[in-house]
């Protein structure tokens, strides 16, 4: 009859029929989960700044649903920044921000000529 062939060396001398059973860690070395007031108290009196946010963020700005057309316009960069620092300083949408200039044009077109 045949004999058992030997087992095939997988990587670096070892067999997979090895036992491994000493190279795993001792359950008693794990160290113990540190208390998470302390572990706070701590980090902050070393100055690392938390993850969570300290801030609550705002709420969402309510968006109309009713924009259902693009305009596309060519403008110039200092002219867009201008828009971009408007819609971001009155926390409202692109179209909204045009809604209100083209009011504001109206009312004050109508009342100059």
């Amino acid at each position: 009859m045949d004999e058992p062939k030997p087992a095939k060396t997988a990587f670096a001398g070892l067999s997979l029929a090895d036992d491994l059973r000493d190279f795993e860690p001792d359950p008693s070395s794990a160290p113990a989960r540190p208390d998470a007031a302390a572990l706070t108290a701590l980090s902050e009196r070393a100055g690392f700044p938390s993850r969570e946010p300290r801030v609550a963020k705002p709420p969402p700005i309510p968006r109309p649903l009713n924009f259902d057309a693009r305009l596309t316009i060519r403008v110039a960069g200092p002219d867009k920044q201008r828009f971009d620092d408007l819609v971001y300083r009155l926390r409202v949408s692109n179209g909204e921000a045009f809604r209100r200039l083209l009011d504001h044009f109206e009312t004050t077109a109508g009342s100059a000529g």
